[in-house]
Parts: C-alpha cells; sequence; structure tokens
C-alpha cells in the first residue's frame, strides 16, 4: 500500500459545506455516494469530496432531498408535526469548497468557488413543496493531481437482468460475509486493497503524520477493528433494494433512503451485523459499504459468467 499511494506538492481538497431547512438528504458526487444526512439539525463540518474525485475537470454534484417524517416527533415530543412531505420552507444551500493545500489546511485559505441555493431559498416558496422527493443537481470545475480508473471502465449494469443481477450481488455479498465469519485477514485487505489505495491517495492520508508507516499502520488497525470483531451477528439478507451508481457502472444492495423504514438501516448496506463489546450492555451494528462493477475486459458478453468485483 505505501508503494501504491502517491504523495503530492500540491494536495487540493474540494469539500461541501452544507445548510439545509426542514429536509434530511443525500450527496452523490459524480454519481457516488458521499453522504447521507437524516437529522434535522446542522453538519457542523463540511464534507470533504476528494474521494469520489477521479480525475481534473467536471465534477458533477447531486443533492437528493427527503421530508422529515415523525423526525421532529422523536426529538422534540408527539405535539411536533408530522412531515410526509416537504414544505414550502424547505430549503437547501451547497457550498463548493477549495482548499488549495491540504497539508498546510487553514480556514482563512478556503476558497468559495460556488453557492447553490434551491429555487424559492430567499422566500420560504420552495419548487419542491407538496413532494416526498426532490433532488437536484449542478456541476464545478476541479484541479486535482491525480487521475484514477475507478469504476470508469466498467460495464453499463443497468442493461443485465436484474434477476440476476441481484443472484450475483447476493452471492458477492455472501462471500463477502465469509471473509468476516473466518476473519480472513488476507482476503479482505486483497478485496478492498485498490479501493483503499485510491481513497488515500485522494484524500492525502500519507501526509498525516511525520511517518507514512504511521499511517498505514493506523488504516490497518481501523480496518482490522471491523474485520475482528467478537460475537457478530449477522443479520438475514432482506428489505433491500438494487441501487446503480456511476452512471450504471457501479452496483450494489442498500435499504431505502425513505423515511418510513427503520432508522437503524435507512440507508444503509443489505449487509450488516450485530455485535456486542464486553463492557457495553448493548449491541452495535456494522454495515459494511460494497460498490461493485465488471471491467469490460471481463465480459463475456454473457450475464450468467458475470462475476462482479468490488469497485478500485
Amino acid at each position: 500500500m505505501k508503494n501504491k499511494v502517491e504523495l503530492y506538492n500540491e494536495q487540493p481538497m474540494y469539500l461541501l459545506r452544507i445548510n439545509q431547512e426542514y429536509c434530511t438528504y443525500e450527496v452523490l458526487v459524480n454519481d457516488f455516494p458521499v453522504k447521507e444526512y437524516y437529522r434535522s439539525g446542522k453538519l457542523a463540518t463540511a464534507i470533504k469530496i476528494n474521494r469520489a474525485i477521479l480525475k481534473s475537470g467536471p465534477q458533477k454534484v447531486t443533492i437528493r432531498m427527503y421530508p422529515y417524517g415523525d423526525l421532529l416527533q422523536q426529538e422534540f415530543g408527539e405535539d411536533q408535526p408530522y412531515m410526509s412531505t416537504l414544505k414550502k420552507g424547505s430549503a437547501m444551500l451547497v457550498e463548493v469548497i477549495k482548499v488549495p493545500d491540504w497539508k498546510n489546511y487553514n480556514i482563512s485559505k478556503e476558497e468559495s468557488i460556488k453557492v447553490v441555493k434551491t429555487e424559492g431559498y430567499d422566500n420560504q416558496e420552495f419548487v419542491g413543496a407538496g413532494l416526498p422527493f426532490y433532488e437536484f443537481s449542478f456541476t464545478f470545475n476541479a484541479e486535482v493531481p491525480f487521475e484514477f480508473e475507478g469504476w470508469t471502465n466498467g460495464i453499463d449494469l443497468r442493461k443485465v437482468d436484474s434477476t440476476l443481477l441481484k443472484q450475483k450481488i447476493i452471492s458477492y455479498f455472501k462471500g463477502y460475509q465469509k471473509i468476516y465469519e473466518e476473519e480472513n485477514i488476507n482476503k479482505y485487505f486483497k478485496i478492498n486493497f485498490d479501493k483503499t489505495a485510491r481513497n488515500l491517495t485522494s484524500n492525502y492520508y500519507a501526509h498525516k503524520a511525520h511517518s507514512g508507516d504511521q499511517v498505514f499502520e493506523e488504516i490497518k488497525e481501523q480496518f482490522l477493528n471491523s474485520l475482528l470483531k467478537k460475537n457478530k451477528d449477522f443479520l438475514p439478507l432482506k428489505d433491500y433494494e438494487l441501487s446503480f451508481f456511476g452512471e450504471g457502472k457501479v452496483v450494489t444492495l442498500k435499504q431505502s433512503s425513505s423515511f418510513k423504514v427503520d432508522k437503524r438501516f435507512r440507508g444503509k448496506s443489505a449487509l450488516h451485523f450485530l455485535y456486542q463489546n464486553e463492557d457495553e450492555e448493548f449491541r452495535r451494528m456494522i454495515s459494511p459499504y460494497i460498490y461493485l462493477y465488471l471491467p469490460k475486459d471481463k465480459y463475456t458478453g454473457k450475464d450468467e459468467d458475470i462475476q462482479l468485483e468490488m469497485i478500485k
């Protein structure tokens, strides 16, 4: 991994600073998910999005807005209203921030390169009022020192029979679950190697400490902390939906984003397990995010031969 991760003198980082009113939201960059936020309060920190940027040029940001549902009732009491649709006061303000040199980050050096508001933001006349879902997109230009293939060389999986594709994904998920159950460290690291190298490179993690080795040791410990949890109890694969990203080149099975589903599972991977630390009275949940694709050069033309892979 140390040999794979590139180091750069110039480290531009791109972030999204978001303010919302009367809605929850999901954020995608280049049709790849980077954030789900299903709370009523404001997100305190900006969202780093470099991991969804594969190369310099135009970048597409998509925001998906959802109603509160019973969120206010859960947080503030039963006298609060239930919101099954977006309201006139629902609104989003998204600011694209560029930090020219991440290794020497200083808030005074942030550059605001684009601000986008939903229509009706200033007069509480939201154009999507009355809808159970609203989506909007915009683009901005980014300059980064790296260029990745990522999932761009994948086939359009939307053209594959959905029933067959679900079977292929379920098979992959079960194999991934087996790696967790057997605590197979070598397979776990091998499957996640390429995407991890890309994420570390694009987020400039190797410069986070004086010693690159220290950073990689920390990353390794984070991986092992998930893999080696004791008393793992995997829940059945159910109530999932087939979800495409990356313009159809990336696929996964995930729980619905609807405010009507159990908030513990909302928007999460269909694969999840419960565990309990020795010093705790309750069980926690981990949902490994698994995004799959099929490189064009490995597609035989026969859908039944498809062998999905973790994205690079």
